[in-house]
């Protein structure tokens, strides 16, 4: 009878372990069976001594690490939910963040917990961004009978936690189909199991939900799984519409080719709604290897699917005993789509582990497919990590995320800093910013381990899968590694890591050729008409952004937009260099944009335009035909206070079909606040002796580059009081700290610059300039003497930095008429034009504007005797246009010119002697000016 009854035992172990998938061949494709090693062949279980671990953390600070896409900066691996005791084993960890806010992370386990004896799943909660967690290892008041094991977490559009898992009647007992929880408090406590479907063969869930505003089915949320209830196995899929209150029925998603098998399903939804599927086709025969990858979409918000069976070929790495570890893996499918509303909008991305077929080498490698076209067509594979090829490293378990910024993100398990087979390993990042074509690879975890089954399980489990999810400028993934347990208790933990997406601030010279650069993208649709161009703001650079506006059609709009960066304190400025040339009347646009959420949302910071209307606040030389900036006095500068928490900036280009535009230096720079300055001048013509006054008009007055005289990069607009000073101060709001001179401006006077060499002025510190009292405060004594004070020329009628005939001609025809109230004749401000502006006009003929080399107007338009290669018929036609309206221009001007010879004739203009200038001086104030008018 002993002899009966131990013949028995062996025999029912051995079939359990054939049974059950985890005996070392691996017989079974179904991974849903209970993983415990229920019986030991050599006798009674006895569990390792207690080692009492706390241990949270590796590291304390970040981690940076440059990469051909740039430095990448990582935060210090986080135990999400460590034991004391080490009672925990945690196992197969997804994760997804809120699309209410991403900072509040969802994760969760399988989770054994050894005092108890009880496998559940576990809950793993940040509400920062993966800075702290809370967690446990069941869901609290859900049953711990039925969480059966395949975690799949989702949090839907109202901040809603659904989870779905196997299901089983008894404490990770026989499957008995699929179920779902949700929790309204952000996992703190949970609903009884909605059982969702019936079937003791279903097998490896995972979720999605719609989180697009625009989205028909905005809020639905969707999972999928395999049943091999039939044969071969198929993929099913369920929706909810009300936040996991109650499920559809299942739906059979396709109909698996003879001899596969669809397992491992992961699911994702497009921007329009579009809800996708997708799948490896494994051989039905051991070792399952993945054959293909399977695709299903439904543009009906889950109510039907078409699939396409293989959609590109695979070799999976699926394996009962993997590199030495002796651990299953597998090359099952995972997959995002970007919702960024940019230029990759839509594109959808799948990556798989696979092994002797390329890009893959002869070890397995992650590779990803992708789709522009909502899964219709597919990419060939590109490989993700970086090492070299068939380099005996491997790298599996991937899974992919992509980020506000576009961002695509993928993260596995990978050896490659250690021998090949058999010893550690470690986490690591890919990261893509153009769609996948090119990465940068980055260690994630701060630490390294090696990959073992886990206890109490068999058959090599580890866990199945890890995750990856975007947070408020971060990523961050989650992975089981067994680093901070006892040597030898193989009792993994959920670890969390995070990389940093945000830029830390902007500032781009476009030095470099790549475009665009890696702290920007593109929107666009169609041909794009942002490029990067040599030319560079005041020659001193290597290049700057162009938009083309020349070529791009009427209407066509296409934004270049920073990647989000860190939230502005107050105080922040926009700062910028421009370079625009007007094309007659055709009227283009630059609208820029901030947002304080990542780019959901805009709102307009300024709007700019450019055409010959005049006053386009784009302008910054005459027109060029299709210009390119040939000098550095062509550029000028801008800069715009920032909102506080602004992160991303988008600066729109609306065509007019008008001409060129160029950026350079975008940068973010925190600013002192400008201050009131004292400024003091007066129109000769506007002094009154008796009493000692100035009579009171507008005065401009501008702040202009040293090294660019022609370039003003900010001015005040002000009454003059009745003592020659502005009111209120002159507060220069637009310019940074610098050399500048300053330029005076009447509306009948000559412009009066300040001293030659310019002067420091520092943003945020006052300054008094005083020409009335000081005539050294001037550029070459370029005052008229009005003892005992100075004034600036009066006379220039015509604004155009010379008192000749013509300007004479207007006031002598004006005194004649009579002219009375405020016109630009009346040189002497007492309303009336009369002998004494006559007089005056009469004896500064011949002054003209003394400045410093380089102060003259911007060029004059361009005269092109050759005619230009044209790429088409509509810039010919352009062209042709344009240069009509020239020629009449020109015309003008003929006739202008001869009327001026006239009257310069007519008043002896070429025998006068204007008045002469002084020796250059750099004496800029007086401290000793004469009380009264002035300074005071």
């Amino acid at each position: 009878m002993k002899l009966k009854l131990l013949l028995f035992a062996v025999i029912l172990t051995a079939s359990w372990i054939t049974y059950s998938g985890f005996s070392g061949g691996d017989n079974d494709p179904r991974w849903n069976q209970d993983p415990r090693t229920v019986v030991n062949l050599s006798g009674d279980y006895k569990p390792l001594p207690t080692v009492y671990s706390e241990i949270k953390q590796f590291t304390t600070e970040p981690q940076t690490t440059i990469t051909p896409i740039g430095v990448m900066v990582t935060y210090p691996n986080v135990r999400v939910h460590p034991s004391a005791t080490n009672d925990f084993s945690q196992s197969e960890v997804p994760i997804v963040s809120s699309p209410a806010n991403r900072n509040i992370l969802f994760a969760s386990s399988n989770a054994y917990v050894f005092s108890t004896g009880q496998i559940n799943s576990g809950v793993y909660v940040s509400l920062d961004g993966g800075v702290t967690w809370t967690g446990t290892e069941t869901l609290p008041g859900a049953s711990t009978l039925d969480q059966r094991g395949d975690p799949g977490p989702i949090i839907d559009k109202n901040g809603v936690f659904l989870f779905t898992h196997l299901t089983s009647a008894s404490n990770f007992g026989a499957v008995t189909g699929m179920g779902a929880n949700r929790s309204i408090n952000n996992g703190a406590t949970w609903s009884t199991t909605v059982q969702v479907s019936a079937d003791a063969n279903a097998d490896k869930n995972l979720g999605t939900t719609d989180d697009s505003p625009t989205s028909p089915y905005y809020g639905q949320s969707y999972f999928a799984w395999t049943s091999f209830s039939t044969a071969p196995a198929n993929g099913r899929t369920s929706r909810t519409l009300n936040s996991g209150v109650s499920w559809s029925a299942p739906l059979v998603v396709n109909a698996t080719p003879a001899g596969h098998n669809a397992q491992g399903h992961d699911m994702a939804v497009g921007p329009n709604g579009d809800v996708y599927i997708t799948w490896t086709a494994g051989i039905t025969s051991s070792p399952f290897t993945e054959d293909f990858v399977g695709f299903a979409k439904s543009v009906n918000g889950g109510t039907s699917y078409t699939a396409t069976e293989n959609i590109f070929d695979d070799n999976g790495s699926r394996s009962n005993s993997f590199n030495g570890w002796g651990i299953r893996t597998n090359g099952f499918p995972r997959i995002a789509v970007d919702k960024t509303g940019g230029v990759r909008n839509g594109w959808i991305y799948i990556v798989v582990s696979q092994i002797n077929l390329a890009p893959a080498g002869t070890d397995a490698d992650v590779v990803l497919h992708r789709s522009s076209d909502g899964g219709t067509t597919w990419s060939g594979g590109i490989r993700v990590n970086q090492d070299a090829v068939s380099n005996g490293k491997v790298q599996f378990f991937p899974a992919v995320c992509v980020d506000s910024d576009g961002g695509v993100n993928v993260v596995y398990y990978d050896n490659r800093n250690f021998p090949s087979v058999g010893d550690s390993c470690s986490v690591y990042i890919s990261r893509s910013l153009d769609g996948g074509t090119t990465w940068g690879d980055v260690k994630i975890a701060d630490h390294n381990f090696k990959p073992k089954q886990m206890s109490p399980f068999g058959g090599g489990y580890m866990g199945d899968y890890i995750g990856i999810t975007q947070s408020i400028g971060k990523v961050v993934a989650v992975w089981m590694d067994d680093k901070a347990a006892p040597v030898g208790s193989n009792k993994p933990s959920c670890w969390a890591g995070a990389l940093d997406i945000s830029k830390s601030t902007i500032c781009q010279d476009f030095s470099s050729a790549t475009f665009p650069p890696s702290d920007m993208l593109l929107e666009f649709t169609g041909t794009q008409y942002w490029s990067r161009q040599t030319p560079s703001a005041y020659a001193s650079g290597t290049g700057s952004a162009k938009f083309d506006f020349w070529n791009a059609a009427a209407g066509t709009s296409q934004s270049l937009v920073t990647y989000k960066f860190a939230a502005t304190a107050a105080g922040t400025y926009l700062t910028f260099d421009r370079s625009y040339s007007p094309w007659f009347t055709n009227t283009d646009s630059l609208i820029i944009e901030v947002s304080n959420n990542g780019g959901a949302t805009y709102t307009n910071l300024a709007r700019l335009w450019g055409n010959e209307n005049g006053g386009a606040p784009l302008n910054t030389v005459a027109r060029i035909n299709d210009f390119s900036p040939t000098s550095g006095g062509q550029w000028a500068p801008m800069n715009y206070a920032l909102p506080a928490g602004t992160d991303k900036i988008r600066f729109k280009a609306v065509s007019g079909f008008g001409n060129n535009l160029y950026l350079d230096n975008i940068c973010l720079q925190s600013l002192a606040s400008p201050v009131a300055n004292t400024l003091c001048a007066m129109p000769e013509g506007f002094y009154r002796p008796s009493p000692t006054s100035v009579i009171p008009d507008t005065l401009r007055i501008y702040l202009y580059r040293t090294d660019f005289p022609n370039v003003a990069v900010d001015s005040v607009v002000k009454i003059l009081t009745n003592f020659g000073c502005i009111t209120g101060g002159g507060t220069f709001t637009k310019a940074l700290s610098g050399n500048y001179y300053l330029g005076f401006k009447h509306r009948n006077t000559i412009k009066t610059w300040s001293t030659a060499g310019g002067f420091a002025y520092t943003r945020g510190t006052s300054f008094t300039l005083d020409l009335i009292n000081n005539l050294a405060g001037t550029y070459l004594n370029s005052e008229k003497s009005i003892p005992p004070y100075y004034g600036m020329y009066g006379g220039d009628i015509t604004q155009d930095e010379i008192i000749d005939g013509s300007d004479l001609s207007l006031v002598d025809n004006g005194a004649f008429a009579g002219l009375s109230g405020y016109v630009v004749e009346d040189v002497t401000g007492d309303n009336f034009v009369d002998a004494d502006d006559v007089a005056i006009v009469d004896n500064n003929q011949g002054v003209t504007m003394v400045g410093p080399p380089g102060a003259a107007p911007t060029i004059n338009p361009n005269e092109n005797d050759q005619m230009p290669e044209f790429k088409t018929e509509a810039e010919r036609q352009k062209y042709e246009t344009g240069m009509r309206a020239n020629s009449l221009n020109q015309e003008i001007l003929f006739k202008q010119n001869q009327e001026r010879d006239l009257l310069n004739a007519k008043y002896n203009f070429k025998n006068r002697i204007p008045s002469k200038g002084a020796a250059e001086t750099s004496k800029l104030y007086d401290p000793n000016g004469i009380t009264g008018l002035g300074c005071r």
